[in-house]
């Protein structure tokens, strides 16, 4: 599905409102009319900030995804491990309520894989059912009733008990998959001086994996020279691989040129979020704002790229390029490396905490 963007029109943007309709959401005056206009825009905008997603008002292919999955609510079809995985609303309802029960479903990304059909399976070997690893009627009505003596507990964190995905406690021998930002036919930002962030990444993801690899880290780059990597394809090749982290490295920018400093983004969706995915932002972050500029802070967010890869997910963007001074700061020689080393002090200072803990 091609982009969506104010002024657009055509049965894309058709389905794009349906959808937000049967989702409760206001189109005003015009309705499903097929024309991207303004208040489509603030449907779209209002959608993507309650997902957790980047409020843009373009639907592209993390919104459209997230769009689809809305319209799903436990009950509707029947769920249960395959290939490709069911994703949805109705999943998340399904794991959170496992995990409510004491079940570990796994992280709550609406993702059935692995981790929900074990947890599924327990369930029902518990409950007297027939351990089919099937979302049926029975299934359904057991945890219901289950659900109802438990009630009370709905939107609060459950602690993970998955150690982060990652077992050893050190970073010697760990699969790294770095994801340079853009690439191909999507140049990223560009400033007004020319610095491209499809470039900046592609060099800084480079000089990371060198710096990886000098640590002892197995490591792959989802990509290695100028080209197109779609969004969903960068988490594939994180989960091929069996990382244990993967770190997306973007850049910021803004209408204000005066904004400026890091970013790191860990997953969140709700009230679950990925508590070693916040560790180790904020053991990263810490450790770029010894680069001399202002670290904002970490943040957890819906995006795709930290919901669908399995491993310690982190997207980092350590200066916004439509600010003129971190630009200047950033065409330093010697930034690129600083960048870097400051990416692998993190991941060791993230380390360091676990085993001392």
């Amino acid at each position: 599905m091609r982009n969506l963007s104010l002024g657009d029109r055509g049965k894309e943007v058709t389905d794009v409102q349906t959808r937000l309709r049967v989702l409760g959401i206001e189109l005003g005056s015009e309705g499903v009319d097929g024309f991207y206009g303004p208040r489509t825009l603030t449907a779209v905008k209002a959608f993507q900030q309650e997902r957790g997603l980047l409020a843009d008002g373009i639907v592209g292919a993390n919104t459209w995804r997230e769009l689809v999955e809305a319209g799903y609510t436990l009950g509707d079809r029947l769920l249960y491990l395959r290939v490709p995985p069911f994703r949805g609303d109705d999943v998340l309802a399904l794991q959170v309520k496992l995990n409510l029960l004491g079940f570990n479903a796994g992280p709550e990304r609406g993702i059935l894989d692995e981790a929900v059909e074990a947890a599924l399976l327990e369930f029902q070997r518990n409950a007297g059912l027939p351990p089919d690893g099937i979302v049926g009627e029975s299934t359904l009505r057991k945890l219901d009733a289950l659900r109802k003596a438990e009630a009370g507990r709905e939107g609060k964190k459950i602690p993970e008990r998955d150690e982060g995905f990652l077992a050893e406690r050190t970073l010697a021998g760990q699969m790294i998959v770095i994801d340079p930002g853009h690439g191909g036919r999507e140049p990223g930002w560009v400033s007004p001086s020319g610095l491209v962030e499809k470039e900046f990444t592609l060099a800084a993801a480079q000089r990371l994996g060198q710096l990886l690899e000098a640590q002892g880290c197995r490591v792959a780059i989802t990509r290695d020279t100028d080209r197109t990597v779609s969004l969903y394809e960068r988490c594939e090749t994180a989960n091929a691989m069996r990382a244990a982290f993967f770190i997306s490295l973007h850049l910021n920018h803004d209408a204000n040129a005066a904004a400026a400093g890091a970013v790191c983004y860990f997953f969140q969706r709700s009230h679950y979020y990925s508590e070693h995915g916040q560790r180790v932002a904020e053991a990263v972050g810490a450790r770029l704002r010894e680069l001399g500029g202002d670290f904002i802070g970490s943040f957890g967010r819906n995006y795709a790229l930290l919901r669908e890869p399995r491993a310690i997910a982190l997207i980092v963007e350590p200066f916004f390029i439509s600010s003129p001074e971190e630009e200047r700061r950033a065409g330093q020689p010697d930034y690129v490396d600083h960048f870097a080393r400051a990416l692998v002090a993190g991941l060791v200072d993230y380390m360091a905490r676990r085993t001392a803990s």
